[in-house]
């Protein structure tokens, strides 16, 4: 059988959908239809200058987050807020094993991203790791294919091994700002004989408060790392 026919076949069988609205797709529509595209909630200026979140006011330089909060990270920005049909589809891919959705996530990330890679010219990537019994009970961990997709879009080298969560912690959603930084305290660990080069990017699927990508950030600079920044697929609004 040959792979045309071979694709036909399986998109009938298992025909590809909408990772946003979940309709079926065309054989040539692409990753997403046409509707869910055009209202695609991409975050836009004015952006909090430290970690992108998309302000209501020209005048704003800062998030009220980041105006009370000196973040160890130096910034970062997001792609999506983190609303709605978009949030829905998150959630789909994280618990309920959607994997296919990260295709789409990762080159909305490197292309809508691509301006601040160019400008931050990071030398490796880390994705936000997950803690093993978590990877178990998931399946798979969604920062490191989403990084891994990242790489091969990008170019930028992986390192999907030195950086580790060596404790298992409370999903941050559930705890308030002051609990999320202790439920983290010592929650990674970089092996010290790593030879990652700065600047690095951190990769996840949503960004909060900031209090991972805080954890991480002290973690490596323990150990010399300075220029650290991150790419997000969302973010709440400040």
């Amino acid at each position: 059988m040959g792979k045309a026919v071979l694709d036909f076949v399986l998109d009938l069988l298992y025909p590809r959908r909408c990772p946003v609205c979940e309709g079926i797709l065309g054989r040539n529509q692409g990753r997403i239809c046409v509707s869910c595209k055009e209202h695609l909630p991409y975050i836009h200026e004015p952006l909090c200058k430290k970690c992108g979140k998309q302000l209501a006011k020209e005048e704003q330089e800062y998030c009220a987050d980041c105006e009370k909060t000196d973040h160890l990270f130096t910034c970062g920005r997001a792609i999506f807020l983190y609303e709605k049909d978009l949030r829905r589809s998150v959630q789909r891919m994280k618990f309920q094993n959607h994997r296919e959705y990260l295709d789409f996530y990762a080159e909305e990330m490197a292309r809508a991203g691509e301006k601040y890679l160019l400008a931050w010219k990071p030398k490796a990537i880390l994705p936000v790791p997950m803690n093993r019994r978590k990877r178990r009970e998931r399946g798979f961990d969604q920062s490191v294919l989403l990084a891994r997709k990242l790489r091969d879009l990008t170019g930028i080298p992986l390192d999907e091994k030195s950086l580790i969560r060596i404790r298992y912690t409370m999903p941050q959603k559930e705890l308030t700002a002051k609990e999320r930084k202790s439920n983290l305290k010592d929650a990674f660990l970089l092996d010290p004989d790593c030879k990652i080069q700065e600047p690095v990017l951190l990769v996840d699927d949503i960004y909060t408060t900031g209090s991972t990508m805080d954890a991480i950030s002290r973690e490596l600079r323990e150990h010399g790392i300075r220029e650290i920044y991150f790419l997000v697929l969302c973010a709440g609004r400040s």
